[in-house]
């Protein structure tokens, strides 16, 4: 149960660093945003345990 709960806190902690990227790249380099959105995505995924 340990592991469980390391893993879905260090998923949260990528997903939101991705996000802040995702937005910093949406505020200076709009064009190349996408780029973040398959991190963000996956890891509040992983982070919600739906996968």
């Amino acid at each position: 149960m340990e592991t469980v709960k390391d893993t879905t806190k260090s998923d949260w902690v990528i997903f939101l660093i991705s996000l802040a990227g995702m937005i910093a790249l949406l505020a200076f380099a709009d064009e190349w945003f996408w780029l973040a959105l398959p991190f963000v995505l996956t890891y509040f995924v992983k982070a919600l345990k739906f996968m």
